[in-house]
């Protein structure tokens, strides 16, 4: 099928959004700028984030997350609604593909109305593999985007997961890959 000029613009516009929307460059999603710097959680592990996302207050993680075994780590932009939570307290327990499996059909069995996308592992730079899976769930909100992931650090498990409205999934799901991308573990002092 032959592009005209209109199809061919099109394609180069898309390309150079592409190229821009990285977690190397400022951006703008629905209004609002976010920047992204290395966050430390010591003594685990050090991660790109966006800045300003900040742990949600106690009242406010019980409301998003109500079930009492909630993650450790909350956090959320300002108006809550793009999240990342952090645990890094579980045991591993064997190799990191079956687990994957183990876990996504954990997920898809306990919530048979979720619509399943991708998974996988990453093998980052730091030598450490991150697994992967995500999905749209439903919330008290609306339809949510999840990406969840783990890999096992020096000192102990990291089990986490992103998400946001499901409607902004196409915005903050190269980002959100982007950033697991970059999960390094905290060096370790010496004896321990």
């Amino acid at each position: 099928m032959p592009y005209g000029d209109e199809d061919i613009i099109r394609a180069m516009l898309n390309a150079e959004s592409d190229v821009r929307h990285t977690i190397e460059n400022e951006l703008s999603i629905e209004g609002k700028s976010y920047q992204f710097e290395n966050r430390e959680f010591p003594p685990y592990f050090s991660m790109v984030l966006p800045t300003g996302f900040e742990e949600l207050k106690p009242e406010y993680a019980k409301q998003k997350y109500p079930h009492e075994d909630r993650p450790g780590i909350i956090l959320s932009n300002d108006d809550m609604t793009v999240n990342f939570a952090f645990d890094c307290t579980y045991e591993d327990s064997g190799e990191i593909e079956p687990r994957l499996k183990s876990y996504r059909a954990f997920i898809k069995k306990l919530h048979p109305s979720y619509v399943f996308f991708s998974h996988g592992v990453y093998d980052l730079e730091s030598k450490l593999k991150t697994a992967y899976y995500d999905y749209q769930g439903i919330a008290f909100d609306g339809d949510i985007y999840y990406l969840a992931f783990f890999t096992d650090l020096p000192n102990g498990g990291l089990f986490g997961s992103f998400n946001c409205p499901a409607e902004l999934q196409g915005k903050w799901e190269p980002l959100a890959r982007q950033m697991l991308r970059t999960i390094k573990p905290m060096p370790q002092e010496e004896g321990e």
